[in-house]
């Protein structure tokens, strides 16, 4: 993804996502998986795809916390949000912020916009670059390409005073991506207007995961099947 693409999808994320997701009990259901599987005390976390800064709006007050993401719209949401983080423009395969963390997130399945199995293996070999000896790597996969449903079609809803939002959502699975198709009605100022992303995502599976980790040299890969939050896709745990 570019960084200036999913222009609407940034515009609009917070409206769509704090309705539906409650990122406190996240974050803290985070910090205590990172107390269960740290080897060490962690002091620093690096939240990957930070989206808008609502995770790091909760665990900035355990860790010293960075965030990076590839939409400078949602990086400039971050620092008007969350004071007490830094927050960097850069892309997961290949940013070079030049120090290390104890604990690496890419949450709310960001990661599946490393979009294909090459760029999985090098963007987890980048996380394993910015990591201290022995942390964590934290990733909450895109949906695994078994579970792909022909024809799903989402809704989601936003209103207030000034605005009133529809989006709705369908998926295309091809050999070597999966395509998210979004539409969006946006009535504003007497006017309604219609716009349509597609987003690219990763199409890969549980083993894909397990393999990329692996070439990318961690030492221990856990997956933790059952739900940790709503709508969670389960969460793999890799230690360096």
């Amino acid at each position: 993804m570019a960084k200036n693409d999913l222009q609407i999808f940034s515009k609009y994320y917070d409206q769509i996502y704090l309705e539906m997701k409650d990122y406190q009990s996240e974050s803290e259901v985070v910090k205590n998986i990172i107390k269960q599987f740290e080897k060490k005390p962690s002091k620093t976390l690096l939240d990957v795809g930070c989206g808008t800064g609502e995770h790091l709006n909760y665990l900035s007050r355990s860790f010293r916390c960075k965030g990076i993401d590839i939409s400078e719209k949602m990086i400039e949401t971050c620092k008007a949000k969350v004071p007490d983080a830094e927050f960097e423009i850069a892309d997961m395969i290949d940013f070079n912020l030049g120090e290390k963390f104890d604990v690496i997130t890419c949450l709310f399945s960001s990661i599946g916009y490393a979009e294909t199995l090459e760029n999985l293996v090098k963007t987890f070999k980048n996380f394993h670059n910015h990591l201290s000896n022995e942390g964590l790597t934290l990733i909450e996969p895109w949906v695994f390409k078994k579970d792909f449903q022909k024809g799903t079609i989402s809704i989601d809803t936003y209103e207030d005073d000034k605005t009133k939002l529809v989006r709705m959502g369908t998926s295309k699975l091809t050999r070597s991506q999966w395509l998210v198709y979004f539409h969006y009605l946006i009535g504003t100022d007497g006017e309604i207007r219609h716009v349509h992303e597609i987003h690219k995502m990763l199409s890969a599976d549980y083993e894909d995961y397990v393999e990329a980790f692996s070439v990318a040299g961690y030492s221990e890969t856990r997956f933790l099947k059952e739900n940790q939050w709503t709508r969670s896709r389960g969460l793999f745990i890799a230690t360096k």
